[in-house]
């Protein structure tokens, strides 16, 4: 079985429609969405449409709380503010209740789901450094835990003697002795200085992850938050390389 892990898509419908391409070519058989499907992008309703009908699990991640203002989360910054507020006006009322709904957390025996890291789900902090895995790992006991937040794909491994960081490859083997606390990255707003969205597949067949990048029309995406007014800082983030 292929799974897809998917997170971070705020709003962002052009990176979604070239996501959805990537995962037919890679015959994924389902998909898991680890949250904030909301905020900083001009098309939330259609990606929350999509992630409604496509995801067999969908989490909820802190722009999603703070859109829908179903439990109370400290967002400071007044642009974030600002696109929250639109992003709220776009939605429906069983919009709201769908993702207000959601659950922070999942529990699949082996494998824990989390938007941003295990030990207390709707922290919002960052785990993307080896200090930050050596305190998380001890947090839970499953074989993996998939999570997003970040906006960066990282895979950390855990054995019986060490903890390391691996970025940048394409597929790694999963070993029996090992392990995994794996961020996915982000579909809609990347943050690592490459454009293209990021994603994983978890095959349970062949024992491997692998690691998606995808090319998407960011340029347009960009373009579509400055038509509608929204914060230009939202798309600038779009086109950010090296």
């Amino acid at each position: 079985m292929r799974i897809a892990y998917i997170s971070d898509l705020h709003g962002n419908i052009h990176a979604v429609e070239a996501l959805e391409r990537d995962l037919k070519n890679e015959k994924v058989d389902e998909i898991r969405c680890l949250g904030d499907i909301l905020n900083f992008g001009a098309n939330p309703k259609e990606t929350l449409d999509w992630v409604k009908e496509n995801c067999s699990i969908v989490l909820r991640g802190e722009h999603d709380t703070f859109v829908t203002q179903c439990e109370e989360v400290f967002i400071t910054n007044p642009e974030a503010i600002k696109f929250a507020d639109w992003t709220y006006d776009q939605l429906t009322e069983r919009d709201m209740d769908f993702v207000s709904s959601l659950p922070k957390d999942y529990d699949l025996g082996d494998i824990i789901l989390t938007h941003d890291e295990p030990s207390v789900p709707g922290s919002m902090y960052f785990v993307t450094s080896l200090k930050d895995a050596k305190d998380t790992f001890p947090c839970y006991t499953e074989k993996f835990c998939f999570y997003g937040h970040t906006h960066i794909p990282l895979i950390f491994i855990k054995n019986s003697t060490s903890i390391k960081l691996i970025r940048d490859v394409t597929e790694y083997s999963i070993k029996e002795d090992e392990q995994y606390l794996i961020s996915v990255g982000s579909v809609g707003q990347p943050r690592d200085n490459d454009p293209r969205l990021s994603y994983i597949i978890h095959d349970t067949e062949e024992n491997k992850i692998f690691l998606r990048r995808v090319e998407y029309n960011y340029q347009k995406a960009a373009e579509e938050i400055l038509r509608k007014g929204l914060p230009p800082v939202f798309a600038k983030v779009l086109t950010k390389t090296p």
